[in-house]
């Protein structure tokens, strides 16, 4: 080491030293409270800023090792890493407060602009600090450690303006770091809510459209029973033993918007049995069920509206008999249903008006709506004879 009165802050450049003697005396560093990442900041911000900081250190270090090759500066490789870990440490202290101080500002829901503001009126006297702090403690480390030792920068103002574009400049990387982070993760947050809070509205308008079906189903379900009890009170109380089965099952889906397709057959079925003890043998029901759709996530009491719709709208007195045929097949890569029978169908003047005026059959298609937005298709048309119901729904993983 020769005797030039050189400072050994080698991250950061000083105008020359006034003295040609070093220095011995020691400016200790006072212990301070350390921020908390945990409870204070977010530590994958920590991390990465830490990270980011840390490379920035490797390519100042990689110009002191220039600097002692080019012009043969007689500086070990224990000082120029011991150096860079002394302003690693110190600078990230001060990323933390930076960090920590907008964080702040941003909880309090401050605009962009008042935190550029305050920023930029906090900025240089900040910076200035840390420059500060890094002189005398890099001093400190400096006379501590080492044989010979500038005594460093006489007048840390013009030595922070040699070095100002540095600092100014890691402020600002942070601090665009920082407002990003905190920017997406509150866009984040706020797309999750509003994501919870339209799936709370869809929940409650999916309740709402079933509560609609179940008054319907039981009005035309005891009419049935009413028409029984006069002349067959035993058919009476077995329907009525079959609807509080039935009834049973639908409660227990209250809260579930979809069920899978075998269970929903299987309250099909118990619907079917209940109608069946009124029309006996002229109500027919078949299946055509592809076995590996029995899995597949579809609304509860799909189905019941469209056999419930057959069965109103198929027998006259042209129909004495009525078979229903239900279908589930896949198809394009989609699950096909449908509900198709050889009644009567609808009448002229009520084919076009079917869904305006069919509780049934408009509250599927705003159920479905509800559930799969344009990405299903429901059609209703006379097939003379008889009605063909059909939606076609996206598969979905059971």
């Amino acid at each position: 080491m020769n005797g030039a009165a050189e400072s050994r802050n080698f991250g950061v450049y000083h105008r020359p030293m006034t003295s040609k003697y070093p220095t011995r005396q020691q400016h200790p560093l006072s212990d301070k409270e350390q921020l908390s990442t945990s409870d204070l900041l977010d530590k994958p911000l920590v991390i990465g800023l830490a990270i980011l900081y840390g490379f920035i250190h490797l390519a100042t270090l990689g110009r002191i090792y220039s600097l002692h090759i080019v012009d043969q500066l007689d500086i070990s490789a224990t000082e120029m890493i011991g150096d860079r870990l002394l302003g690693w440490g110190i600078g990230f202290g001060f990323i933390l407060l930076i960090v920590w101080f907008t964080r702040q500002m941003l909880r309090r829901e401050w605009s962009i602009f008042s935190v550029l503001g305050v920023h930029l009126v906090v900025m240089l006297p900040l910076t200035y600090l840390w420059y500060m702090v890094f002189n005398r403690v890099s001093l400190w480390f400096c006379a501590t450690f080492t044989d010979n030792c500038a005594q460093g920068d006489t007048d840390l103002f013009y030595g922070y303006l040699y070095n100002i574009d540095r600092f100014v400049m890691t402020y600002l990387l942070v601090l665009a770091v920082t407002y990003t982070y905190y920017y997406l993760r509150l866009d984040n947050q706020h797309r999750l809510k509003q994501s919870q809070l339209q799936t709370k509205v869809l929940q409650a308008k999916m309740k709402m459209l079933r509560s609609q079906l179940h008054p319907h189903f039981l009005f035309n379900t005891l009419n049935s029973i009413t028409s029984l009890v006069d002349f067959d009170r035993e058919r009476a109380k077995i329907m009525l033993v079959d609807l509080a089965d039935l009834l049973r099952k639908v409660l227990d889906w209250k809260d579930t918007p979809k069920v899978s397709l075998d269970e929903e057959l299987e309250l099909l079925k118990r619907y079917v049995d209940i109608e069946k003890v009124r029309f006996s043998d002229d109500l027919q029901l078949s299946w055509s069920i592809d076995e590996s759709l029995a899995k597949q996530p579809v609304p509860g009491m799909l189905l019941q509206p469209l056999v419930e719709n057959a069965i109103h709208h198929g027998f006259a007195r042209d129909y004495l008999d009525l078979h229903i045929h239900i279908e589930a097949l896949q198809k394009n890569g989609k699950l096909v249903l449908r509900v198709s029978d050889n009644g009567q169908g609808f009448p002229a003047e009520e084919a076009a008006t079917n869904f305006a005026q069919g509780t049934g059959l408009q509250n599927t298609r705003e159920r479905l709506h509800t559930l799969y937005g344009d990405q299903f298709e429901f059609t209703v048309r006379n097939t003379r004879p008889g009605v063909r119901c059909e939606i076609i729904l996206p598969l979905e993983k059971s």
